[in-house]
Protein backbone atom coordinates (compact mmCIF):
# COMPACT_ATOMS: atom_id res chain seq x y z
CA UNK A 1 0.00 0.00 0.00
CA UNK A 2 1.38 3.35 -1.03
CA UNK A 3 0.54 6.92 -1.84
CA UNK A 4 -0.20 6.89 -5.56
CA UNK A 5 -0.71 9.99 -7.65
CA UNK A 6 -3.98 9.44 -9.52
CA UNK A 7 -4.26 13.12 -10.46
CA UNK A 8 -4.16 12.43 -14.22
CA UNK A 9 -7.19 10.16 -13.90
CA UNK A 10 -10.71 11.43 -13.36
CA UNK A 11 -12.78 9.21 -11.07
CA UNK A 12 -15.13 8.46 -13.97
CA UNK A 13 -12.19 7.08 -15.97
CA UNK A 14 -11.14 4.94 -13.03
CA UNK A 15 -14.75 3.83 -12.53
CA UNK A 16 -15.14 2.90 -16.18
CA UNK A 17 -11.89 0.95 -16.19
CA UNK A 18 -13.21 -1.85 -13.99
CA UNK A 19 -16.19 -4.13 -13.64
CA UNK A 20 -15.18 -4.50 -9.99
CA UNK A 21 -16.73 -2.44 -7.23
CA UNK A 22 -15.33 1.04 -6.64
CA UNK A 23 -15.28 3.23 -3.52
CA UNK A 24 -13.95 6.81 -3.23
CA UNK A 25 -13.71 8.63 0.12
CA UNK A 26 -12.32 12.07 0.73
CA UNK A 27 -10.95 14.34 1.73
CA UNK A 28 -9.18 12.51 4.58
CA UNK A 29 -6.41 13.87 6.79
CA UNK A 30 -3.06 13.06 5.16
CA UNK A 31 -1.88 9.67 6.32
CA UNK A 32 -0.72 6.41 4.80
CA UNK A 33 -2.92 3.58 3.59
CA UNK A 34 -1.92 1.28 6.47
CA UNK A 35 -3.10 3.86 9.02
CA UNK A 36 -6.47 4.01 7.25
CA UNK A 37 -6.69 0.21 7.21
CA UNK A 38 -5.83 0.14 10.93
CA UNK A 39 -8.50 2.76 11.74
CA UNK A 40 -11.11 0.89 9.69
CA UNK A 41 -10.17 -2.36 11.43
CA UNK A 42 -10.32 -0.77 14.90
CA UNK A 43 -13.84 0.45 14.09
CA UNK A 44 -14.90 -2.94 12.69
CA UNK A 45 -15.14 -1.53 9.15
CA UNK A 46 -13.82 -2.63 5.77
CA UNK A 47 -13.85 -1.42 2.18
CA UNK A 48 -14.05 -5.01 0.92
CA UNK A 49 -10.48 -4.80 -0.44
CA UNK A 50 -8.46 -2.98 2.23
CA UNK A 51 -5.16 -4.21 0.77
CA UNK A 52 -5.97 -2.38 -2.49
CA UNK A 53 -6.47 1.13 -1.01
CA UNK A 54 -4.81 3.88 -3.04
CA UNK A 55 -4.39 7.43 -1.85
CA UNK A 56 -4.22 10.61 -3.91
CA UNK A 57 -2.84 13.85 -2.49
CA UNK A 58 -5.32 16.74 -2.18
CA UNK A 59 -3.15 19.68 -1.29
CA UNK A 60 -0.51 19.30 1.40
CA UNK A 61 -2.74 18.17 4.28
CA UNK A 62 -5.39 15.94 2.71
CA UNK A 63 -5.74 12.79 0.63
CA UNK A 64 -8.55 10.99 -1.14
CA UNK A 65 -8.93 7.24 -0.95
CA UNK A 66 -9.87 5.00 -3.85
CA UNK A 67 -10.29 1.25 -3.79
CA UNK A 68 -11.47 -1.21 -6.41
CA UNK A 69 -12.11 -4.91 -6.08
CA UNK A 70 -14.53 -7.72 -6.53
CA UNK A 71 -15.75 -7.43 -2.90
CA UNK A 72 -16.03 -3.61 -2.92
CA UNK A 73 -19.66 -2.46 -2.73
CA UNK A 74 -19.33 1.31 -3.10
CA UNK A 75 -19.88 1.89 0.64
CA UNK A 76 -18.12 0.91 3.87
CA UNK A 77 -19.14 -2.41 5.42
CA UNK A 78 -18.91 -3.98 8.84
CA UNK A 79 -16.02 -6.43 8.87
CA UNK A 80 -18.49 -9.34 8.82
CA UNK A 81 -20.00 -8.25 5.50
CA UNK A 82 -23.11 -6.09 6.05
CA UNK A 83 -23.45 -2.37 5.37
CA UNK A 84 -21.89 -0.30 8.15
CA UNK A 85 -24.08 1.21 10.84
CA UNK A 86 -24.24 5.00 11.04
CA UNK A 87 -22.45 5.04 14.41
CA UNK A 88 -19.38 3.30 12.93
CA UNK A 89 -19.40 5.64 9.92
CA UNK A 90 -19.67 8.64 12.26
CA UNK A 91 -16.65 7.40 14.23
CA UNK A 92 -14.62 7.04 11.02
CA UNK A 93 -15.58 10.51 9.77
CA UNK A 94 -14.83 12.15 13.13
CA UNK A 95 -11.37 10.52 13.35
CA UNK A 96 -10.23 10.60 9.72
CA UNK A 97 -11.75 13.69 8.14
CA UNK A 98 -11.50 17.46 8.57
CA UNK A 99 -14.27 19.30 10.44
CA UNK A 100 -16.39 21.72 8.42
CA UNK A 101 -15.51 20.13 5.07
CA UNK A 102 -18.02 18.05 3.10
CA UNK A 103 -16.76 14.46 2.91
CA UNK A 104 -17.77 12.35 -0.08
CA UNK A 105 -18.23 8.58 0.09
CA UNK A 106 -19.29 7.34 -3.31
CA UNK A 107 -18.99 4.25 -5.39
CA UNK A 108 -20.70 1.41 -7.12
CA UNK A 109 -20.77 -2.35 -7.62
CA UNK A 110 -22.36 -4.87 -9.95
CA UNK A 111 -24.46 -7.51 -8.14
CA UNK A 112 -25.02 -9.21 -11.51
CA UNK A 113 -24.07 -8.69 -15.16
CA UNK A 114 -27.01 -6.36 -15.90
CA UNK A 115 -27.17 -4.27 -12.73
CA UNK A 116 -25.13 -1.46 -11.22
CA UNK A 117 -25.81 -0.13 -7.72
CA UNK A 118 -24.45 3.37 -7.11
CA UNK A 119 -24.17 4.88 -3.63
CA UNK A 120 -23.46 8.54 -2.88
CA UNK A 121 -23.09 9.81 0.68
CA UNK A 122 -21.94 13.19 1.93
CA UNK A 123 -20.97 13.79 5.54
CA UNK A 124 -20.21 17.01 7.37
CA UNK A 125 -19.05 17.25 10.97
CA UNK A 126 -18.22 19.93 13.49
CA UNK A 127 -15.93 17.79 15.66
CA UNK A 128 -18.79 16.43 17.76
CA UNK A 129 -21.68 15.51 15.46
CA UNK A 130 -21.88 14.15 11.92
CA UNK A 131 -24.72 14.99 9.53
CA UNK A 132 -25.41 12.92 6.42
CA UNK A 133 -27.15 13.10 3.08
CA UNK A 134 -27.25 10.07 0.82
CA UNK A 135 -28.92 8.28 -2.04
CA UNK A 136 -28.60 4.91 -3.72
CA UNK A 137 -29.56 4.07 -7.29
CA UNK A 138 -30.05 0.82 -9.17
CA UNK A 139 -29.36 1.00 -12.90
CA UNK A 140 -30.51 -1.88 -15.08
CA UNK A 141 -31.74 -2.16 -18.67
CA UNK A 142 -31.47 1.60 -19.20
CA UNK A 143 -33.73 2.35 -16.22
CA UNK A 144 -32.72 4.00 -12.97
CA UNK A 145 -34.53 3.29 -9.73
CA UNK A 146 -33.86 5.31 -6.56
CA UNK A 147 -33.44 2.67 -3.84
CA UNK A 148 -32.95 5.07 -0.95
CA UNK A 149 -32.76 8.76 -0.29
CA UNK A 150 -31.80 10.59 2.88
CA UNK A 151 -31.94 14.28 2.04
CA UNK A 152 -30.62 15.44 5.46
CA UNK A 153 -29.53 18.98 6.21
CA UNK A 154 -26.22 20.39 7.26
CA UNK A 155 -26.79 22.53 10.37
CA UNK A 156 -23.09 23.38 10.47
CA UNK A 157 -23.60 25.34 7.25
CA UNK A 158 -27.15 26.56 7.79
CA UNK A 159 -26.54 27.63 11.39
CA UNK A 160 -24.15 30.44 10.56
CA UNK A 161 -26.84 32.99 11.38
CA UNK A 162 -25.80 32.48 15.01
CA UNK A 163 -23.91 35.24 16.82
CA UNK A 164 -20.39 35.77 15.49
CA UNK A 165 -18.91 35.10 18.92
CA UNK A 166 -20.31 31.56 19.00
CA UNK A 167 -17.82 28.75 18.44
CA UNK A 168 -18.30 26.65 15.27
CA UNK A 169 -19.58 23.73 17.36
CA UNK A 170 -22.10 26.05 19.05
CA UNK A 171 -23.27 27.46 15.70
CA UNK A 172 -24.02 23.90 14.55
CA UNK A 173 -26.68 23.62 17.24
CA UNK A 174 -28.02 27.17 17.03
Amino acid sequence: MQLVDLTPFRHSVLDAATEDGVLHIGPIHRTDAQSIVDLLSNLGLTTGADDAIRLTAQGKDMVSMAVTGMDVTGYLMEDFGIEAETEALDAFILRACPAGTPISLRGHYHPDDETRITSVMTALHDGRRVTWTSFRLRMRDGETLRLSDTPGTFPMVQGYAAAASALPAERAFA
